[in-house]
């Protein structure tokens, strides 16, 4: 396509007396007070029609005046997380997320109880008392206090002072496995070297399966319902056991109060009857029976 540039019309002598002969501007002036606008050929056949097409030309000035050449950077912006769109994401992936491990349910189970407690275990005082009884006890065995001086002055006596000792530390294992003797701690497990009820909740518990007695250890028959509704409440104990406490907060854990098993298994085993439903009361006589052997082998002993 060619392009002629099409120059500006001369002015007529007669209008030009007394100026510039050669109709340049005079020194000093802009030679174009606008853009040059360049004439364009009509569009040659097959195209009809009287097109002209122009091309305007800027200055870099003019040109920068009109476009913006900056540079602006072209990052997607991501919009904030609050607390409500955290945890519309959080019920998207729950099931997810692993039980276990640095991102897991466990994780958020354990930071979340840590922060609501204000990092502080209720038990710990407990423990922190129970410990210090321990710890005096055996200072008073490695140094001999009482021992030495009543060997010295009489052996039987010494004897005495030994059995007394003995006692004490008795009592203070007793004390550390039965926690509050009120609201004392059950084990879910069998374990041969505890001095209270070695066999557990779990093995009590088992004899309510299908198959077995489905009656009490010793022989009580108050479990309700039909064979297959008592064996329903076996499964009921045990999930009470691997998803204990809000949000599974103690989820397979071994030792729990009393009170714990009790809100635990009512959790799992009464979902819509509320806690007069065969199998609730079934998985309770289980728990009642365990906790009254613990708290009469306890008193037994240290009276």
């Amino acid at each position: 396509m060619a392009y002629t540039i099409t120059p500006p019309s001369l002015p007529s002598n007669d209008n030009n007396k007394g100026g510039n002969i050669n109709n340049n501007p005079p020194t000093g002036e802009p030679i174009m007070s606008s853009p040059f606008v360049e004439e364009v050929e009509p569009t040659p056949s097959p195209i009809l029609g009287d097109i002209k097409f122009q091309k305007t030309i800027y200055s870099q000035d003019a040109f920068r005046k009109k476009v913006d050449v900056s540079i602006s950077e072209l990052k997607p912006q991501s919009p904030p997380i609050d607390i409500q769109g955290f945890f519309k994401q959080y019920r998207k992936i729950f099931f997810d997320i692993p039980k276990e491990g640095i991102t897991s349910h466990d994780t958020l189970i354990r930071e979340s109880m840590d922060y609501y407690t204000d990092f502080t275990d209720p038990k710990d005082e407990q423990i922190i008392d129970l410990e210090g009884q321990v710890e005096a006890l055996n200072n008073r065995i490695n140094n001999h206090i009482i021992g030495t001086e009543i060997i010295e002055s009489a052996g039987e006596t010494a004897g005495s002072i030994g059995d007394d000792l003995e006692e004490q530390a008795e009592n203070t294992a007793l004390l550390l496995e039965i926690g509050n003797p009120s609201d004392p701690n059950i084990h879910w497990s069998k374990d041969s070297a505890r001095l209270l009820f070695p066999d557990g909740l779990k093995e009590v518990g088992k004899h309510m399966i299908k198959g077995n007695s489905q009656k009490l250890p010793n022989g009580a028959d108050v479990f309700e319902g039909n064979k297959n509704k008592i064996d329903d409440s076996y499964r009921d104990l045990k999930e009470a056991y691997e998803k204990g406490g809000n949000s599974n907060i103690r989820q397979l854990q071994e030792i729990r109060t009393y009170s714990e098993w009790k809100a635990d298994i009512n959790k799992r085993a009464t979902p819509t009857g509320g806690a007069n439903t065969k199998r609730y009361r079934n998985c309770i006589d289980c728990l009642d029976y365990v906790r009254d052997i613990v708290k009469q082998t306890y008193e037994d002993i240290t009276s």
